[in-house]
């Protein structure tokens, strides 16, 4: 690949920044969840199960796009609706298998690296079908090491998250140790994201891309995915508060 003719590409720190606090919240929120779903049973089970997947995963989403905005190219870029759609799908689908695993009652070594191949394959497909969503007058190029190094820190992005999750499910740690573990998968995450963007770069084409059913991911709309991302996550929290006199008082005989 010839790097001169290369398209230079830019980051606003600041929305870096808040990809950053987007995935600290979502991994908070995954905490907190994770011994809510262990106790509940049945439906309320599968409920805590569903709520919990779309508010983490639509805050890992929410943190890929945020991060996309940060990125910068002097080019107008689009993104195709249906498959930035896909990727939600994506992300809260690993979400549910994260959140699945932990919750069971008996959870293994096995089940823990099994869950984690599956979540890191979740969102590793997220964030690549994102990037198969990008529309714009440039052609793009892969740096294969950094892709496979990205997965590599998906991979222990999940072992980390499934671990810390499961030690959390039925211990009362500390809100300090919550948030502490919350900043670390906070700033993992985004690591695999931003290291898999270190991995591509982008040469200019004279035709024009196909903008069938595609559209600009304004500040406006980026600010939209964010405000939604902190009210799922606000109202699992508040949720969770209501209903834990209801979830952890002792059945009668």
């Amino acid at each position: 690949m010839n790097y001169s003719t290369s398209i230079a590409s830019t980051y606003d720190y600041r929305l870096v920044a808040l990809s950053v606090l987007i995935a600290i919240c979502a991994s908070y929120a995954a905490l907190d969840l994770a011994g809510r779903i262990t106790a509940a049973r049945n439906n309320q089970r599968m409920a805590w199960l569903f709520g919990g997947a779309i508010a983490m995963g639509t805050g890992i989403w929410s943190m890929h796009y945020t991060g996309m905005l940060a990125y910068h190219l002097p080019v107008a870029v689009y993104y195709h609706i249906p498959t930035v759609a896909l990727s939600l799908v994506e992300a809260i689908a690993a979400s549910f298998v994260a959140l699945y695993v932990i919750s069971r009652p008996q959870v293994s070594a096995l089940h823990i690296v099994g869950g984690s191949l599956l979540m890191a394959a979740g969102i590793c497909g997220m964030h690549y079908t994102g990037m198969d969503a990008m529309r714009l007058p440039a052609m793009h190029h892969w740096d294969t090491t950094f892709v496979a190094l990205s997965v590599v820190i998906a991979l222990v992005v999940s072992l980390a998250a499934l671990g810390l999750t499961f030690m959390f499910r039925e211990d009362k740690p500390t809100k300090a140790a919550k948030i502490i573990c919350s900043i670390i998968m906070g700033i993992a995450i985004p690591a695999m994201h931003y290291t898999a963007m270190a991995g591509v770069s982008y040469t200019p084409m004279t035709e024009a891309p196909d903008l069938t059913n595609a559209a600009d991911v304004s500040l406006l709309a980026n600010t939209a995915i964010v405000i939604v991302t902190f009210v799922i996550l606000a109202s699992v929290f508040l949720l969770q508060r209501w209903f834990a006199p209801q979830n952890t008082a002792p059945s009668e005989a």
